[in-house]
C-alpha cells in the first residue's frame, strides 16, 4: 500500500520516525510534514504567501519538509509531490499529546487526515501520551501496523476521519469505539513579556464527561472515534425551512 505520512510536530519529531521507521519495510511510504511544529494549527493552510518544501536526506526514507501547515503538506503532497502516484492511505501522527474531545477542533493532526478525505483518500489521525518516549511511540505505530487491515476493514464512508489515541502513561486494558466528548480545561491567560501565554491545564477527570472518549482513555484504553466533515445540523435545517418566512 502507498501510504502518506504527517503531522503536525514537525517532520523531525520522535512521533513520526517511529510511524515512518515501522511502516517502511511492508509498505510504500513518503512522509511529507511542515519544517518546524505546527501544533493547534488546526486547519490552517498557506494560500497567498506561497509554500516551499526540500527533500530530506537525512532519513532512511523518502522524506519532505513543508514551510506550511499540516493541511498544506497533504493537499501539496497529493496536488504535486505525488502527482504521478497518488497515496491509498493518509496517517497522520504520531501526535505528541492526546486529541480527544473538542481537542479535535483544534488539532493540526486531525486536521491533516480531514484534508486527505476532502482530496478522496482514507485519512487515520494517531496520537499518544505527551511524555511519550521513543519506545512507546514504537509500540503505537506497531498497533497500528498491527491492526491497519482491521482499520481499513471497517468500511468508514468518505466523510469520516478515525482518530484514534493510545494512551501510553497507562497499563492498556484493551481498546474501544467511543464518542468524541468534551475535553475540559482550566483556561487562563498570563502575562508574557510583552504578551500572553495560554495556561490550558485539563480539568480533573470527575469534571469530564463520563463515558466518553477522554474518560475511557483515562482508564486506560485505546480509544477509536469516527468523526466527520458534514457540519450540517439536517435535523435543525429541516425545522427552520419549514419556519424561515422570506
Amino acid at each position: 500500500m502507498r501510504i502518506l505520512i504527517t503531522n503536525d510536530d514537525g517532520i523531525g519529531a520522535p512521533g513520526i520516525r517511529a510511524l515512518a521507521n515501522i511502516f517502511k519495510d511492508r509498505h510504500d511510504i513518503i512522509v511529507v510534514a511542515p519544517s518546524e511544529e505546527r501544533s493547534a494549527a488546526s486547519h490552517g493552510i498557506i494560500s497567498m504567501r506561497g509554500l516551499s518544501y526540500k527533500r530530506e536526506i537525512q532519513y532512511d526514507y523518502e522524506a519532505y519538509s513543508v514551510s506550511g501547515f499540516p493541511a498544506d503538506c497533504v493537499k501539496l503532497a497529493i496536488l504535486h509531490i505525488m502527482e504521478e502516484k497518488k497515496p491509498d492511505l493518509v496517517l497522520s501522527g504520531i501526535n505528541r499529546g492526546k486529541n480527544l474531545g473538542t481537542d479535535v477542533m483544534y488539532s493540526g493532526t486531525v486536521s491533516a487526515a480531514f484534508e486527505a478525505i476532502y482530496m478522496g483518500v482514507p485519512g487515520i489521525a494517531i496520537s499518544a501520551s505527551y511524555n511519550s518516549n521513543n519506545t512507546q511511540y514504537e509500540e503505537v505505530a506497531k498497533f497500528i501496523l498491527n491492526n491497519l487491515t482491521k482499520f481499513l476493514k471497517l468500511n468508514l464512508p468518505k466523510t469520516n476521519v478515525l482518530n484514534i489515541n493510545y494512551p501510553t502513561k497507562t497499563k492498556i486494558i484493551g481498546s474501544k469505539v467511543v464518542q468524541l466528548g468534551r475535553h475540559l480545561y482550566g483556561d487562563k491567560y498570563f502575562k508574557h513579556g510583552e504578551g500572553y501565554i495560554l495556561d490550558g491545564k485539563s480539568l480533573p477527570p470527575e469534571k469530564q464527561d463520563v463515558g466518553h472518549d477522554l474518560y475511557w482513555y483515562n482508564q486506560g484504553y485505546i480509544t477509536l472515534t469516527p468523526i466527520q466533515n458534514d457540519r450540517n445540523d439536517y435535523k435543525t435545517l429541516e425545522r427552520i425551512k419549514n419556519e424561515w418566512k422570506d
